[in-house]
């Protein structure tokens, strides 16, 4: 019945911001108006959109099982992560916790977009 998944909806409190911060930091490309953007990276399209509500929803962590049910993160895969944390960092990246997971087996560390959403970098072995 489903072919692929197609996008996923981030709603934003400020689109421009949340589009620089996806291009400039996280290396998708695409464009936005004031009040949506398209983003794409490889086969992931992000669609922004600036929500109405200002209120937060419930903040979510690394620790996953302590989260409330919905959408958790989004997580990018790097084929080096050592250099990719790295250059996360040097773009101005916080991450919000330690690197989970040894060398050679599967890596990841979190970090949150300018909205808080909850998004890691991971390797795979």
């Amino acid at each position: 019945m489903f072919e692929a998944l197609d996008n996923i909806g981030v709603a934003v409190s400020d689109v421009p911001r949340a589009v620089a911060f996806y291009t400039e930091v996280l290396g998708f490309s695409g464009e936005g108006t004031e009040d949506e953007g398209t983003l794409h990276l490889g086969d992931i399209y992000l669609y922004v959109f600036k929500t109405a509500t200002q209120a937060a929803t419930p903040g979510r962590d690394a620790d996953l099982p302590r989260n409330p049910a919905g959408i958790d993160h989004l997580s990018f895969r790097v084929p080096d992560f050592d250099a990719a944390v790295a250059e996360l960092e040097r773009r101005g990246v916080e991450f919000v916790a330690p690197t989970t997971g040894e060398p050679g087996s599967f890596r990841y560390r979190p970090f949150r977009d300018p909205d808080g959403n909850m998004l890691y970098v991971v390797a795979r072995s």
